[in-house]
């Protein structure tokens, strides 16, 4: 975590990816900066990722006010032209229902198992078959897939509830796109490796932020 507790957002980067560096809660990051779903972020916006919920002040709030009167009173037919930043890197809606079942995105045997160290050992990792396509644990939507988060790779993150996602790293393509619903079984990469490790699969679970031990809540083989 940054010394001084505030990340900057680069492109790509999505309110999920960025607490699941850090091992946070995505909620509380929210929280933290007053940041309400669809969870939209901005690159070079500054994150809090510690400390106390940012309120509005009443000046905020008053010129907040003003601009809204402001735009009423604009006529239907004037086109009102807006700088807004390059790109919008994360709006995602997520789902409601519990994980009804857990399922493996491989098949093949676990060679490592989970420590809850290190970058990216928090999780296990899964021996799999070349051009093997991993596929979803369970239902969800897909809230990154990109190349972004150190020690990863090529990495997709679903969502499945409030409180329950799972991560896929070391891929060697990525089939899905970030807001995506998939469904349990469904592809969301090809199998890749870290270095000469391959083919080889890393998959993490997360609840309530904190890594948990996947082999917890997959079934026994």
């Amino acid at each position: 975590m940054p010394s001084n507790g505030v990340y900057r957002v680069n492109s790509g980067d999505t309110l999920f990816s960025i607490a699941f560096s850090f091992g946070l809660d995505y909620r509380q990051v929210a929280k933290i900066n007053n940041i309400v779903a669809p969870y939209t972020i901005y690159p070079n916006q500054k994150i809090r990722l510690k400390g106390s919920v940012i309120r509005p002040s009443t000046k905020t709030r008053t010129v907040a006010k003003t601009t809204s009167t402001q735009q009423k009173s604009v006529p239907k037919n004037t086109t009102v032209k807006v700088n807004s930043p390059t790109k919008t890197v994360s709006t995602v809606k997520i789902p409601d229902k519990k994980v009804s079942s857990w399922r493996w995105p491989i098949s093949g045997s676990v060679t490592r198992g989970f420590s809850n160290a290190g970058v990216s050992s928090k999780g296990i990792d899964i021996r799999g078959k070349d051009a093997e396509h991993v596929k979803a644990a369970a239902d969800g939507v897909v809230v990154y897939a990109g190349n972004g988060l150190i020690g990863y790779g090529n990495l997709v993150i679903v969502k499945h509830n409030e409180v329950y996602l799972s991560a896929y790293a070391y891929n060697e393509r990525i089939l899905v796109k970030e807001k995506q619903s998939v469904r349990s079984g469904d592809s969301l990469a090809i199998i890749g490796g870290k270095g000469t490790d391959k083919p080889l699969l890393h998959f993490e679970v997360r609840r309530d932020g904190q890594p948990i031990d996947p082999l917890k809540v997959l079934p026994k083989k």
